[in-house]
């Protein structure tokens, strides 16, 4: 490559691991540029180029997963809170009516019917820190990734960003179009 090149096209990425580098097409070769390195790939190795944009359906499936579980923790909750409750009570009816629980085998019974209610209450929380999650996990996995592969020989190099990234598509088009008019 010569200083005087100019590069027909560049694509920097912004975010992501890749974050702060370009990949520059010039003439007669492609070059990824970073800070942490430079790797120059002449177009005449080059076998195919693939662009393509992909949901990430396992992220989407757990998203799904996560607010089925969250609908079954905030569906528990108040039955496990109104059957401790109960049990408690119970436990005090059969101890005289005592309340605090006392001493021996049926106050720990108590206090234990007591904190497995108290743990149910905070079911509620829980469940919406699963819904949070979960609405979390479906949008990443709906917002997507857009991958340029360069295959050279037997050997890939993939380049992902996340979203559906137009200038990607532009990019590996003129990857593309640059292949086909290189005399090889």
């Amino acid at each position: 490559m010569n200083n005087g090149d100019v590069p027909l096209m560049r694509f920097d990425f912004t975010r992501g691991a890749l974050r702060g580098s370009s990949l520059m097409l010039y003439p007669a070769s492609l070059v990824h540029r970073g800070a942490q390195g430079l790797e120059t790939m002449s177009l005449t190795a080059v076998a195919a180029v693939r662009v393509e944009f992909a949901r990430d359906a396992r992220k989407i499936n757990w998203g799904v997963a996560l607010v089925v579980a969250a609908l079954i923790v905030f569906a528990l909750s108040g039955l496990l809170a109104s059957l401790a409750g109960a049990a408690a009570d119970e436990v005090a009816a059969a101890q005289g009516g005592s309340a605090s629980g006392g001493p021996g085998v049926a106050g720990v019974v108590q206090s234990t019917f007591r904190g497995l209610g108290a743990a149910a209450r905070m079911l509620p929380f829980a469940g919406t820190l699963l819904a949070a999650l979960a609405i979390a996990l479906g949008a990443l996995g709906w917002y997507g990734r857009t991958t340029l592969t360069i295959t050279l020989g037997a050997v890939e190099r993939a380049y992902a960003v996340l979203g559906r990234n137009l200038m990607l598509f532009d990019f590996a088009e003129a990857v593309s179009d640059r292949l086909r008019v290189l005399k090889r």
